[in-house]
C-alpha cells in the first residue's frame, strides 16, 4: 500500500514536467514555423517591365543600362542586332549571324520559386535545333544561381554560375534540360514552349524543382540573369526575330 502511494506521488510529481517539456516542444516547433514564414515574406518579387520606354528619356540603350542591363558581344552593334521598343515590348532581331547578350546582376538575391516570361518570337533562326546540335534562338532568358563557378570547360570561355538558359523553340522537346558544348558542369538549356510566329506566350519554369532535377542539388539563389539572341551558327544569313513584354521572378 505504501509502495503504490509512493509510486503516486512520483508519477505526480513528474506530470507538471512532461507538460512543460510538451509546452517547451510546442513552443520551439510554433517559433521555427513562424521564422519560416516570416523568411518566405521577406523575399519579394522581383519584375523588369519592358514595357516603359518613352523616346524623350533617351536612346534604348541608355534606357536598358538604367534597368541594370550591360551589353556583351554583338548586342552594342546595330549592324548586327536591332534594338527596338514599344507596347509590345523590347524587340530583337539580329541583322546577321551574330550573337548578343543583355546581362543583369542588379537583381535582388533571393531563392525565387519561379519565374514568369511574358515574350514570343516573330521569326525563329533557320535551322535552329538544339536536337540537331544547331544551339541557336531568337530569344533566351538565362537565369543563373548562387556566386560559386563551375567550368566552362575551355580555357578560352569564362566560367560561370550555374544557370539555365529559357528559350522559345520551333520543334525541340518542350521542358528537356539539353546541354551545350560548353558548361556541361552547370548549364542546361530549356525549351518552355513552342513558339507560333508572332503570338505573345506567358511561360512559367519552377525554379526550385528544376534545378534540383537537373542538378541533383538544393538550388542556390538567383544572383542575376541575361537575354540573349544566337544566329551564329544559323541559315537564311542569320536573321531572327522575337520580343519579350516582361520577366517576373517570384517568391
Amino acid at each position: 500500500m505504501k509502495a503504490k502511494a509512493k509510486a503516486t506521488a512520483v508519477e505526480q510529481s513528474a506530470y507538471p514536467r512532461i507538460v512543460w517539456l510538451f509546452g517547451a516542444l510546442i513552443g520551439a516547433v510554433l517559433a521555427v514555423v513562424a521564422y519560416v514564414s516570416q523568411a518566405r515574406a521577406s523575399v519579394q518579387s522581383y519584375t523588369v517591365d519592358f514595357t516603359d520606354y518613352q523616346p524623350a528619356r533617351g536612346p534604348i540603350d541608355a534606357w536598358l543600362r538604367s534597368k541594370g542591363f550591360r551589353f556583351e558581344r554583338d548586342a552594342g552593334s546595330r549592324n548586327k542586332i536591332m534594338l527596338r521598343a514599344d507596347r509590345r515590348g523590347l524587340e530583337i532581331d539580329a541583322l546577321q549571324q551574330a550573337q548578343g547578350l543583355l546581362i543583369n546582376n542588379a537583381i535582388n538575391q533571393n531563392q525565387y520559386s519561379a519565374v514568369e516570361i511574358e515574350w514570343g518570337v516573330e521569326k525563329h533562326p533557320q535551322g535552329a535545333s538544339y536536337e540537331r546540335n544547331v544551339n541557336n534562338e531568337a530569344i533566351m532568358v538565362h537565369v543563373f544561381f548562387g556566386n560559386d563557378k563551375k567550368p566552362s570547360g575551355s580555357m578560352f570561355v569564362p566560367d560561370l554560375p550555374y544557370f539555365i538558359g529559357l528559350f522559345l523553340c520551333n520543334g525541340d522537346r518542350v521542358g528537356y534540360p539539353y546541354t551545350g558544348r560548353y558548361f556541361q558542369a552547370g548549364g542546361r538549356y530549356v525549351c518552355l514552349q513552342s513558339a507560333p510566329a508572332g503570338q505573345t506566350i506567358v511561360s512559367r519554369y519552377d525554379l526550385r524543382s528544376g534545378f534540383q532535377s537537373i542538378f541533383g542539388a538544393l538550388v542556390r539563389a538567383v544572383s542575376g540573369y541575361s537575354i540573349e539572341v544566337d544566329t551564329t551558327r544559323s541559315g537564311g544569313a542569320g536573321r531572327s526575330s522575337a520580343f519579350i513584354r516582361r520577366i517576373r521572378f517570384i517568391a
